[in-house]
């Protein structure tokens, strides 16, 4: 099959070969919070045993457990960079697609056919209204401005399809939305001494968008992926965090306009401690405030506190603001 210019977006080397470079993560890494936590927009279907949560937006998808995650840009828009053979995943957008189109056969396009993309699920926002679409092997599903393509056998898409919902408080307990992703350089309120917090039970990982100071439209401020930790692993997390250098050294404001100086993203800690819920930011994908940040001290970014936050549905794709030096301290190893 030959490959065709379909498109062209402007996308980093480095974006490409990192997105390229990593594969789909193998098995989950965070718990999901018991099902009475999340909150729900009407009925909440029940989770098929041996599945989990997944979310985007205000809509939430059960998969099965063992499904990993992988780059939406590659796993379905530029299907023939990896074409076949592909693990089941949950795809979401990432940091850029590739200037390259797939070629197409006749009937369905490439990238709606099992035997290019394997078995996935992918989010996207749309500006169509609610309702349901199948083409090829692909079924998808529109709710509350969420896009969920089910592309899987037929009784595969109608059991993923099933689960199906919209949430104001998602599995992890991340809010749809939250005020940390409407103005770029917000600070956690009230501040807290993450040093000070004792008795941790769980922490909220919760990556949402920030605005870009080009747009004209902003984008829709809702969650974009989530994760859980509990237990021993939200007490560590915590310890590794206040344990980081105070300063902010990879900061690179030469690097960046102005506008988007901060980056498009940013991951929000609601952390439950002795103390109540408290927020601490990561901040990663710009060029200035890197790092974490309780509202009153902004600690270095280290691996070891960064690594358990950007896991699974977390993945960070395309690198870290596209710094080489960034990248290497503080993505996970091959």
């Amino acid at each position: 099959m030959h490959s065709v210019v379909r498109w062209v977006t402007i996308v980093t080397a480095a974006g490409l070969s990192a997105a390229c470079a990593r594969p789909a993560d193998p098995t989950p890494v965070a718990s999901a919070q018991p099902p009475s936590a999340a909150e729900s927009v009407g009925g909440r279907p029940e989770l098929p045993a041996g599945w989990r949560w997944e979310s985007f937006g205000g809509v939430q998808v059960g998969v099965p457990a063992d499904w990993g995650w992988d780059n939406q840009a590659i796993r379905l828009d530029a299907w023939c960079i990896k074409p076949g053979n592909n693990p089941p995943a949950v795809s979401r957008p990432g940091a850029g697609v590739p200037a390259i189109g797939c070629g197409v056969e006749q009937g369905p396009p490439g990238e709606f056919l099992i035997k290019n993309t394997g078995w996935t699920v992918g989010f996207e926002r749309t500006d169509e209204g609610d309702g349901t679409d199948d083409a090829g092997d692909r079924t998808t599903v529109r709710r509350d401005g969420v896009e969920v393509i089910i592309q899987a056998p037929k009784e595969w898409r109608d059991r993923i399809a099933a689960t199906i919902h919209q949430v104001t408080v998602d599995s992890a307990g991340c809010p749809t939305g939250h005020r940390i992703s409407t103005g770029p350089d917000l600070r956690p309120s009230p501040p807290v001494d993450v040093a000070a917090l004792r008795d941790v039970t769980s922490i909220s990982v919760c990556k949402y968008p920030l605005p870009d100071g080009f747009s004209t439209r902003s984008p829709s401020p809702r969650l974009l992926s989530s994760l859980r930790l509990d237990g021993p692993a939200a007490a560590e997390e915590i310890r590794q965090i206040a344990a980081a250098p105070v300063g902010h050294s990879l900061d690179t404001p030469a690097d960046c306009l102005p506008e988007v100086a901060h980056g498009d993203q940013i991951i929000l800690l609601l952390v439950r401690s002795a103390t109540g819920t408290s927020e601490v930011t990561m901040r990663y994908a710009g060029c200035v405030q890197n790092g974490f940040d309780d509202g009153t001290t902004v600690r270095e970014l280290t691996k070891t506190a960064v690594v358990p936050l950007i896991a699974g549905p977390n993945r960070v794709y395309g690198g870290f603001s596209g710094q080489p030096e960034k990248n290497e301290m503080l993505l996970p190893d091959e």
